[in-house]
């Protein structure tokens, strides 16, 4: 039986291809995993395109009320700022839920904000594509609590995102401010409107 050996040169040529296949096919399953358009790790979405360093806030505080209750954080939030961005751009994923609603009946028992690469220039920024998800009951004509994103006539939220007055020596101090209006239009009659107004300040 006769048999062929591949010169050195060859041999290596080929397992140099093979390498670089494998490393392509890796890299393409890297990129797929990382698509989602609300990771709250994914890049600025202005040039330059390449991650920023990112840093999370030293201190916050939270100050959220209503007429039914007041809201808490649940679980620990996801907070990154890019400061070497003018202005600053910030990363959140924050989960909150409805306190002290005992004999207050709310329709809204907690939300979740997740948004990316947001200016804190101090524009009101509407969230009009389910970047704050909505957890309401709005009685048993709609099934009881369910999960509603937010969106430009029913359930609308916007945030404001302004840094304070810098002072020399002292932190950099940024305030957030989210505002839910749940059954704007009535369309859930009939079933109420509710508002909700809070902010979250952070020291940097």
């Amino acid at each position: 039986m006769n048999t062929t050996t591949l010169p050195l040169s060859m041999k290596r040529f080929t397992t140099t291809v093979i390498g670089m296949i494998i490393l392509a096919l890796l890299m393409g399953l890297g990129a797929t995993s990382c698509t989602s358009p609300l990771d709250t790790d994914a890049n600025r979405k202005e040039t330059p395109v390449t991650p920023a360093p990112k840093i999370t806030p030293a201190s916050y505080k939270v100050e959220f009320s209503t007429a039914y209750g007041s809201m808490v954080v649940k679980g620990l939030p996801t907070i990154k700022i890019d400061t070497t961005a003018d202005p600053m751009r910030f990363w959140f994923d924050i989960t909150m839920e409805a306190s002290d609603t005992t004999g207050k009946a709310p329709l809204m028992h907690g939300f979740r904000l997740r948004l990316d690469s947001a200016a804190g220039d101090g524009m009101i920024i509407p969230l009009v594509q389910g970047q704050v998800q909505i957890r309401a009951d709005f009685g048993q004509n709609w099934g009881n609590l369910q999960t509603y994103p937010s969106d430009a006539r029913t359930n609308t939220a916007s945030i404001v995102i302004a840094e304070h007055p810098r002072q020399a020596g002292k932190p950099r101090v940024v305030t957030i401010t989210l505002y839910i209006f749940v059954n704007k239009d009535n369309y859930f009659s009939p079933a109420r409107q509710e508002q909700v107004l809070g902010t979250f300040t952070l020291t940097l």
